[in-house]
């Protein structure tokens, strides 16, 4: 981050910047507070005398930039206004690797980002490093599948289980329910044999009586 000696501003860089060879990178920096910069002069450089773009007199200045950098920079000019400054470098190679300085010479603010070129062999060597990293190893996963497929066959298992017990406790409290109610009924036969008996002898005895009193 740089300080403007005249005014006090604050130019702030982007994130370092990583690109696969062959592709695009974009380098940004802004002012804060922020200016509107499309009517002043637009440096982005590198070691302060190697132009890879300029832009001055609200145009790109083709004719003051590297000649490796020709037709492969584009500098947003929609975002000077928010006093963005942001460059898109297209078919990059790692020569592009390095350090990019933006120069505001009219406000004498410079400030650098970095950008880093990889191959796509070692963009891939990454990936396969991250996907190393996050996934588990094969035998992990083998274990995990067979952990999953004994689950699901010990599931239907224990639901048999469950119901043939369901069944049992239900098949034996009706068996001693017909039990109980088999064992009931010689007594309720008894009682009323009981019940009879009596009852006949009470008319018996009523009748006894009933021709004694005749006689007399």
């Amino acid at each position: 981050m740089f300080f403007s000696a005249a005014l006090p501003l604050a130019c702030l860089p982007s994130q370092p910047v990583e690109a696969v060879e062959g592709g695009s990178a974009t380098l940004q920096c802004r002012l804060d507070p922020p200016i509107n910069l499309s009517s002043r002069t637009v440096e982005w450089n590198r070691g302060h005398t190697l132009y890879v773009h300029v832009y001055r007199s609200r145009r790109d200045d083709p004719d003051s930039q590297m000649l490796q950098y020709r037709d492969r920079t584009t500098l947003n000019h929609g975002d000077l206004t928010r006093g963005v400054s942001t460059l898109t470098i297209s078919n990059v190679s790692l020569s592009d690797n390095g350090s990019y300085e933006v120069y505001l010479p009219q406000l004498e603010v410079r400030c650098s980002t970095h950008l880093t070129v990889v191959t796509k062999e070692q963009e891939n060597q990454t990936k396969r490093n991250d996907s190393s990293t996050t996934s588990p190893p094969a035998g992990e996963r083998n274990d995990a599948s067979n952990r999953e497929a004994g689950r699901a066959a010990i599931i239907p298992t224990v639901l048999l289980i469950l119901i043939l017990v369901v069944l049992l406790v239900l098949k034996s409290g009706r068996s001693r329910f017909v039990r109980k109610k088999e064992s009931q009924r010689p007594q309720r036969e008894i009682s009323r044999a009981l019940q009879k008996k009596a009852w006949w002898g009470q008319r018996s005895q009523t009748a006894t009586i009933n021709q004694s009193h005749t006689v007399y």
